[in-house]
Parts: structure tokens; sequence; C-alpha cells
């Protein structure tokens, strides 16, 4: 039994401890809030300035208790990870403090301790997340492997002896499970570096194929090596296209991420599917999907992956049985811009622990710990090893702001002076090192034994590049001057914001079919005119031909139609007058720059959207009516363009073959303007039921009519030879 000096002193060390832990949390808390304002001070803007931006936004929605709750649980994982590291480093200071009983020494152990994990925790996340804002030791030799690996041993090798000596006075059987629970533990590091190398072996025994659609963002089809690009630029993408059915003209029916997978699942265009902009309420949109309904029904399982959410709020309620990537809530946004914080970096990839941080982690949004091979390991593991898979994956990386866990190399060969331009193009690099990863885990697993195969982008994107400029036709050069208020802008950055713009609306779309790991199906390119709409018809097609029978639903019902599958199929007249539709989103003039300010747009925009219980933000159903008026329109046919502009009675005729543009009542050729003009009142018909269109009368076409056959008229006389 222990005296009473022995109870003294362990009282006061039970003391000491307990006081050397808040103090150590008080500390780590403090350190945490020098941190997020030496951030406001390195950032552009501040997440705090974001906020302030929302204010357009109503107080009413800002205090919604989805939000609330988002933003309170990760303050709490945040403040509880903080503290788990003040109590490790606490346990450290135990058998240090038994040895002294001067409270001078004593604070000068737990400095010292102190300083050492935080020197270490600092050098971790500049080692593994460079880009980190507080990456201050990168380049230094205290973010190297050595340096980790070395004070990694030593503050372990402290702990471990701090917490045996705490057990020294338990039964054996205590101190073994203590002993085996370490050694479990210490196979964590090694789960960390292997579990994006281990794939589950897929074991589908049905006919039907594995159907895989891979989306890439904003992937532009011309700097792909079929349309002429450096090949290097992207040689998995580039190999995948050369055993390819490629699509060429393939148009997405608006260029936003959301409405593009719509379509793309639906086969319908917005007009017929609901969604019109980005996250658009969803007693608006048409759902669950019945591609999915019927894909169920048929023995998949249907999953959906996507690495970015703030604006594709795809879930489990448009029919999926899956779905993987971040959580979808409006608080993403200003966790992601507070969250770069050392000990969160490093927890988030790790396992078990990521999962505390659902807005963080595979989160390409936060690019600084973004690990593109975890979001791979997540995707594939997500899918059924003994029934036929179909999966709709997206990969986020090409999208701005084109940044990484990594810094980019500057290659003064391939600087064009356009920063944006120059970046998109090192991130093709990276998604193209992704998809070579995915494709070789989809193989590994089997899932290409049987597989039919999409690849596609949702959408392309505006650098303003001198090649991308539409000319003016002759009679149009004298008035496109941009100071005039009726100047036409027929280039623009970002995607979804001008029509005109042809790099924002083309995308890339080609199909593979796979047996045994390889591809079956014919390589090349298919002539015609197509849309992101046709991908669902087809999927119905291919798994018709697989079943033997056609697969009929009342609720299967297409604006697309179905790919060719041989390059020798023939064109038939429809085909040749098939008419594309593709429409713009919301105008948003400072997203129409070099440099993309987020508080700018955010500022612009917010008044739009309101934030909901569950804590997702959505477009307000009165803007998202009042918005579709602002709408450019247009639709394509052949080789041809015609738009319709909001508050513009010009029609706009654009030659796509050589990149000229012509006022419509100036046009005299034999473009099928009459068809194209009919097509696109009739596809837009319910948009003009509140804001009639005159270009879509009768007096209107009349009129163009009119003058093209004067025209006509003048130039055959102006043709006669004068009488001699």
């Amino acid at each position: 039994m222990p005296d009473d000096a022995e109870l003294t002193t362990t009282s006061t060390n039970a003391i000491s401890l307990k006081r050397t832990f808040f103090r150590t949390l008080a500390m780590l808390i403090f350190f945490m809030v020098i941190a997020i304002n030496f951030k406001q001070l390195l950032q552009y803007y501040s997440a705090f300035s974001l906020a302030n931006a929302m204010t357009r936004i109503e107080a009413e929605y800002l205090l919604t208790e989805g939000l609330l709750l988002d933003l309170t649980y990760f303050a709490l994982m945040v403040l509880i990870l903080h503290a788990c590291w003040a109590l490790v480093i606490t346990l450290s200071c135990r058998p240090w403090f038994a040895i002294t009983a001067n409270d001078n020494v004593k604070t000068q152990i737990w400095l010292v301790l102190l300083l050492l994990h935080c020197i270490w925790v600092l050098s971790a996340n500049a080692y593994f997340y460079p880009t980190s804002l507080l990456g201050f030791f990168r380049g230094t030799p205290l973010a190297t492997g050595i340096t980790l690996v070395t004070l990694g041993l030593l503050l372990l090798a402290n702990l471990i002896y701090a917490l045996m000596g705490t057990l020294a006075n338990y039964n054996r059987g205590l101190r073994t499970l203590f002993v085996i629970s370490l050694l479990i533990f210490s196979f964590v590091p090694l789960y960390v570096f292997t579990r994006n190398t281990t794939t589950p072996i897929f074991s589908n025994n049905s006919d039907q194929p594995n159907i895989v659609v891979i989306g890439i963002d904003a992937l532009r089809p011309d700097h792909l090596a079929y349309r002429g690009a450096d090949p290097s630029l992207a040689p998995t993408l580039n190999q995948l296209l050369a055993e390819s059915l490629i699509y060429d003209r393939t148009y997405t029916p608006l260029g936003r991420t959301f409405v593009a997978w719509m379509g793309i699942l639906s086969g319908l265009y917005p007009t017929n599917n609901g969604a019109r902009f980005n996250l658009a309420p969803p007693e608006l949109v048409s759902k669950p999907f019945p591609l999915l309904e019927r894909l169920a029904a048929n023995g998949y399982q249907t999953t959906y992956a996507i690495d970015e959410r703030r604006f594709n709020q795809i879930d489990k309620s448009y029919g999926f049985d899956r779905v993987i990537g971040p959580k979808v809530g409006a608080a993403d946004a200003i966790i992601a811009n507070v969250a770069d914080l050392p000990l969160v970096n490093l927890a988030i990839n790790l396992p078990l622990l990521g999962d505390l941080f659902p807005y963080l982690y595979i989160n390409r949004a936060y690019g600084k710990t973004y690990h593109p091979l975890l979001f791979n390991h997540e995707v594939i593991h997500s899918l059924s090893v003994d029934k036929p898979n179909f999966l709709a994956v997206h990969f986020c990386q090409l999208h701005w702001p084109f940044t990484s866990k990594d810094f980019i190399e500057l290659d003064k060969s391939r600087w064009d002076g356009n920063y944006n331009h120059y970046m998109y193009g090192e991130m093709i690099r990276k998604v193209d090192m992704q998809i070579a990863d995915f494709i070789a885990q989809l193989r590994r697993g089997g899932l290409l034994d049987n597989a039919v195969v999409y690849l596609l982008s949702d959408h392309g994107e505006g650098f303003m590049l001198s090649q991308d400029r539409l000319a003016a036709t002759d009679t149009e050069t004298q008035t496109a001057d941009a100071a005039q208020p009726m100047a036409l802008n027929v280039a623009a950055w970002g995607h979804g914001t001008n029509v005109l713009s042809q790099e924002q609306s083309q995308v890339l779309l080609a199909s593979l079919r796979y047996r045994n790991g390889k591809p079956v199906n014919p390589a090349g390119k298919v002539d015609g005119l197509f849309s992101l709409v046709d991908v669902a018809p087809s999927i119905v097609a291919n798994l018709s031909a697989t079943n033997g029978k056609a697969i009929v639903s009342e609720n299967l019902k297409f604006d697309g139609q179905p790919l060719p599958q041989d390059l020798t199929e023939p064109l038939t007249p429809s085909d040749n007058q098939r008419h594309i539709f593709v429409e713009s989103s919301l105008p948003v003039a400072s997203i129409n720059t070099s440099f993309i300010d987020d508080k700018k747009v955010m500022s612009e925009t917010a008044s739009h959207y309101e934030i909901r219980k569950d804590g997702r933000a959505v477009m307000k159903p009165e803007s998202y009516h009042n918005n579709i008026r602002l709408k450019q329109r247009s639709v394509y046919a052949q080789q041809w363009q015609l738009v319709m502009l909001p508050k513009d009675e010009r029609l706009i005729l654009v030659d796509t073959a050589n990149k000229r543009w012509h006022t419509l009542s100036d046009y005299s050729g034999d473009a099928p303007w009459e068809a194209m003009l009919d097509s696109l009142c009739q596809h837009y018909q319910a948009d003009f039921i509140d804001t009639p269109r005159s270009q879509c009368s009768l007096s209107f076409k009349q009129r163009l009519l009119s003058a093209d056959a004067d025209g006509a008229e003048h130039a055959k006389g102006q043709n006669v030879s004068p009488p001699r």
C-alpha cells in the first residue's frame, strides 16, 4: 500500500500533467489562430473576404441548420484533432516530469517537446503538401525524408517509453495487449503507402458488359493528338483515342458540369430534363434517371463518382446505388478556404481520419491535399465484384484554378504569355497520369474483360487564344468595334459563357469495346454531328444488343440517338440534316477575365442563390426562371451554327469550318438557315411563352427571305453584261 508521500507525489503529478495538457492545447490553438491570420496576409483574397461576399445571400440562408451544423462539425473535428495532439505531447512529457520536481525544468522540457512536435508537423506538411501556404520549410533540410523519419522515430520512441512507463504498474496481460495494439498501429503507414496499388478482382459471370463512362472536366479536343496537338501532352489519352471510335464533331448541351452530366445520363436536352443551370433546385429537375432504373432491373450496380461537388450535386436521389466523392454542401467553399492547417492536411489522407473531414477528403477543390490516385482507389473499391457495373466517373483536375498539391515547373519552351492556358496544359499532363492509373486498375481487376467504355469531356474552356477567334465577314468588319454597344463578342474566358466561343462547346466523345482487356472495336473518326445526349441511348442500344432483345420502357425517351458503332456506316439523309442544340449559362461579367476573382464572382452571383435546411446551396426558383430569358441559344446543322442572343434582334450565322460569322440579315448563301431557325424556335418555344422573340415570327422570316431574294436578284443583275 503506497505511503502518504507517494500519494502526494502522484496527486501533484496528475495535476501537473492536467495543467500541461490544457496549456499545450491552448498553445496549439494560439498557433492555429496565428496561422490563419498569416494565411490572410499571403492570399490575394481571404476566406473571410469570401464570407463577406456571401453577405449578398440573405442572412436567413447563412443561418440555416445544415450549414451551421457542417461548420460546427468541422470546427469540432479540428479541435479534437489538436486535443489528441496535445495529449500525445503531454504523455511524452510524463517520464521527464517524474525525474524532477522543479517547475522551471518541467516547463523547459515541455517547451522542447512542444517545439520538436511542431517542427515535425510543419516539416511533414511542407514535404507532403508543398503548395500549402504554411509549408514554411519547403526546400529546406527540415522538409526531407531523412529528417522526417529521424525526428519522427525519436518522438515515437519517446512516446512509447512514456506509455510503457505508465503501464509499468499494470499486469502483464494489459502490457501485452498494449504491445500488440502498438504493432498493429505501426502497420498503418504501410497501409497508407500500399492501398493505392491493391486492386480487387472482379468476377462478373454475366454476359452483360461493364459500362464505364469516363468524363474529364474542361478537356478541349484540340489539345489532343487526333486534332494535331503535341502527343506528349497526354500520352495515355492519345493512345486510348488511337484505339477508339471518335465522334469528332460533338457538342455539349451547355458548357457547365452538372447540366452536361444531366444530358449524358438522361439523354435529354436541358429544356426537357429541367437542368438549365448548375445548382438547379432539385424539385425542378427530372429524376431519377430512367436509364439507371433499367440498368438496375438488368442486374447492374450503378455508381457515380466525382472529385469536386460544389456545382454538381448528383447523388443517390438520381437513382445511383453508390456515390463517391466529397460531401455536397455550401460549407464546402468556406471549409476549403480555412482548412489549410498542417495537422488537418496530414490527417485528411490517412485511413479512417479522412472520413472525419467529408468536405476535404478526395476533394479536388481543396487542391493542396488532393491525391488523384487515392480518388481512383476509392472509386475502384466501390464497385461490385460479382455484378455487372455501370460507372459514371468524372475527373476534375483540369478545372480552374489549375492547381495541385505539387508545384508546376515553368517550361519556357511552352510559355506563351497566357498563364491560365499554360497551367491548363500542365494539368492535362496530371489528369492524363490519373487516367493511366485508373485504366490500369480497371484492366488489372478484370473490369475490362467485357466492357464498353465512353471517353468524354463535359465542356471545353476559353482562353482568348488567337486561333479561337471567329473572323467577321467583310461587311461586318467595319461595325465589329468593341467600343460600340452592339459589338459582337465572339470569344470569352471560361466555359458556358458564350455559345459563339466554339472551344467552350465542342467536346471529346469516343467509345471503346473491350474483350479480355483489349479493345475490339474499329478505330478512327466517325463523320457526322453528335451531342452528349447521345450517350444514354447508345448505352441502351448496346445493352439491347447484348441481351438479344430491345429494352423497351415508356420512360426511356431520348432526345439523342445511338452513336454509330462502325466506320463504314454511311450517313443517312437524316444524319446530314440533324440539328444539335447548345445554350449558355448565367452570364457573369466577372468570369470574362484572365484572372477570375472568386470574391467578385461570388458577390455578383450570390443573390441568385439560397442555402436550404440540408446545407446545400441552390439557385432560387424565381431566379432560375428569370435567368432563362438571359440565355444565349444556338443550333448546329452540318458546318453551320445559328445563334440567338438575348436583347439583340440580330441572328448570327457561323461557318464553323472556316471560322467566320455573318449577320443573318446580310447573309446570302446556301446555309440551311430556314430549317435551323424553325428548329431553334421550336426547341425553345417554352422559353418564349413569357418573353416572345420576334425572330420566331413568320413576318421576320418572310422579311429575311425577301431580303435574300433581293440580294440574289441584285447579284444576278451585276453578272449581266451591259449592252454594247
